[in-house]
């Protein structure tokens, strides 16, 4: 009876916390974007985990509202900025891509570069 009523509880707390948040999924995601579908959504997640720690960790609505390709592809290496926008604040995010030999794409967000503020010189920001 006890594991099923701890059990129970987590298992609401994961409901509660998964509905708390607003993330928009849709793909594909706007703008230059050069990964296929099945990619963006993958991800997505570390972006938006991403976004949330360094521009609005107390923001629950975010989506993708542009991507720009930054560096162009290059033997199978490529930069985007994903712009996210978290509440009232903008990030942009820019994450490199490369394409393995087995056809897998590793990809790493580039912390150094992250930009948060209302307005991304170069980028068309919509609300």
């Amino acid at each position: 009876m006890r594991k099923t009523l701890c059990l129970t509880m987590v298992l609401a707390g994961l409901i509660s916390a998964a509905h708390a948040f607003d993330y928009e999924t849709t793909v594909p995601l706007p703008g230059e974007s050069i990964l296929d579908e099945k990619m963006q959504t993958e991800v997505l997640q570390p972006v938006y985990a991403y976004a949330l720690r360094v521009a609005a960790p107390e923001c629950q609505s975010l989506s993708i509202i542009d991507t720009k390709l930054s560096k162009e592809r290059v033997d199978n290496s490529w930069q985007e900025i994903w712009v996210v926008k978290a509440c009232s604040k903008k990030a942009a995010i820019p994450i490199n891509f490369t394409v393995k030999e087995d056809n897998t794409t590793d990809f790493a967000i580039d912390p150094i570069n992250v930009k948060v503020k209302d307005k991304v010189p170069g980028m068309v920001i919509t609300n």
